[in-house]
């Protein structure tokens, strides 16, 4: 009821329009009950609680921000309890650790009790490379979604790893069957187009305003120093929109995550910087430009202790009309699950928390907190309608070293402590929801370097003769 009471008043706050009058009277009515039903009373409170959560559905509803009705996502399982099955922050994103299962959906009427998901790919056929004439089914693996600006076009990565399954004596051999591949397709599921290939892991590939693609890929060379298995180093790179002009943007040495575009135009990742210091204690947030300039760590790069903050702060996004972020706290050994936070890189940096507000208190941050691959994981994939209402997924019985047993849903959740469940498929888990709807494009950073430099409208890429 209290919390229900805090949302109803933020609401009403939010929007003068919105009264919520016959909202309020029933929350009145529910607040006078609960004074008068005794505790010990197990129906009588199981009744009023009955009550206040459809109080509760309906109010978070009724939030002005919600002026959409349908969701983009995929559907992944969670990677066993190992890490080299891939229950690790780099070993996660390797091809070959996907669990075939799952695929591309938008969830339609996706604010009602009676929500709907509908495959995007279902009738989608490759036009172009190796699976030209192919369907991406779920007999493969899925990963990190992306909407284009105007809610036309999605972005993708794909791996036919069920080809590997069987033969095991392949396992952590990097084949072009068993790698992700960058895929791109209409929001209707036309013109499904192959943007990569080769025995490499590219993936997480986002929209960038000059209309060109960032994403992360192991094309750089190189190798982790810290594990006794073969871990390639993946980092940011960019293409155009057609796939032509693959450049590297970052050389770092180690590991990077999953690039997205600021309210600025900036790229903003998650870099492992594993020089000079503790292993478990920076991998965080940076930014650089478009074409990879000036890249410098946001917060959290020198902490003295791997107690005093998250490990390791991956899916950031930049918030509607904020210059906060969103983020998970995750762990290093593990998976991009944990607990949301807000980063405030306008507080200046402590190598702790000064910078970080919980989203949500109730999960404690994996290893930093926990014992390593200590359960839960409950949360992931956070999307900002602003700095107080999110999409997410959750699973309350989440356990970091339960495997496939794990299922995460998808809720709306606010910073009152409210968590709507959305949809949930019982045989898999959500991941990574979007609104689907067209949605603010940031400003084009001017390109001040020849490596991977925009097309002009109706441009076609020529690739350059080494001779001259």
């Amino acid at each position: 009821i209290r919390r229900t009471g805090a949302l109803l008043e933020y609401i009403v706050k939010m929007d003068g329009a919105a009264k919520l009058t016959s909202e309020r009277a029933v929350l009145e009515k529910l607040i006078a009950s609960a004074k008068k039903v005794e505790v010990t009373d197990e129906p009588g409170r199981k009744a009023l609680m009955d009550l206040a959560l459809k109080l509760r559905r309906k109010v978070a509803f009724s939030n002005p921000l919600i002026n959409f009705d349908k969701i983009l996502f995929i559907k992944r399982h969670f990677n066993p309890n190992s890490e080299k099955t891939g229950n690790h922050m780099c070993d996660q994103y390797f091809g070959f650790n996907a669990i075939r299962g799952g695929g591309l959906f938008v969830l339609e009427n996706a604010f009602s009790d009676s929500p709907k998901a509908t495959n995007v790919l279902e009738k989608s056929v490759c036009s172009n490379g190796r699976f030209k004439g192919k369907k991406l089914t779920a007999d493969g693996g899925f990963l990190s979604p992306d909407l284009s600006y105007d809610g036309k076009e999605i972005l993708f990565a794909y791996t036919d790893i069920a080809a590997e399954e069987k033969d095991r004596l392949r396992y952590r051999q990097w084949t072009e069957n068993n790698t992700w591949k960058i895929f791109r397709v209409n929001a209707d599921g036309t013109d499904l187009t192959q943007m990569t290939d080769g025995p490499i892991n590219d993936f997480d590939p986002c929209f960038m305003p000059n209309g060109r693609i960032v994403f992360i890929s192991e094309r750089r060379g190189g190798y982790g120093r810290c594990h006794g298995r073969p871990v390639p180093s993946f980092t940011l790179h960019s293409m155009n929109g057609d796939g032509s002009d693959i450049v590297r943007l970052s050389h770092h040495e180690t590991n990077e995550w999953q690039p997205s575009i600021d309210n600025n135009g900036m790229i903003v990742y998650t870099r492992w910087d594993y020089v000079d210091r503790g292993f478990n204690q920076a991998h965080h947030p940076w930014i650089t430009t478009p074409d990879g300039r000036d890249a410098r760590a946001i917060h959290g790069n020198f902490a003295p202790s791997a107690r005093t903050r998250p490990h390791f702060e991956i899916t950031m996004r930049s918030i509607p009309g904020s210059h906060k972020l969103t983020a998970t706290a995750a762990c290093h050994h593990g998976q991009a699950y944990g607990s949301l936070v807000l980063i405030d890189p306008k507080i200046p940096d402590d190598d702790a928390m000064a910078p970080l507000k919980r989203i949500t208190p109730d999960q404690l941050f994996p290893e930093s907190e926990i014992g390593t691959h200590g359960p839960p994981a409950n949360y992931a994939s956070a999307w900002p309608l602003s700095e107080y209402f999110y999409l997410c997924v959750y699973d309350k019985d989440s356990r970091s070293n339960a495997g496939t047993a794990n299922n995460y849903g998808i809720y709306l959740l606010d910073a009152f402590g409210n968590k709507e469940l959305l949809y949930r498929d019982d045989t898999i888990s959500c991941l990574d929801p979007i609104p689907f709807r067209p949605r603010k494009q940031p400003r084009v950073v001017p390109h001040q370097t020849f490596l991977g430099k925009p097309l002009a409208p109706g441009e076609k890429f020529k690739p350059v003769d080494p001779k001259t």
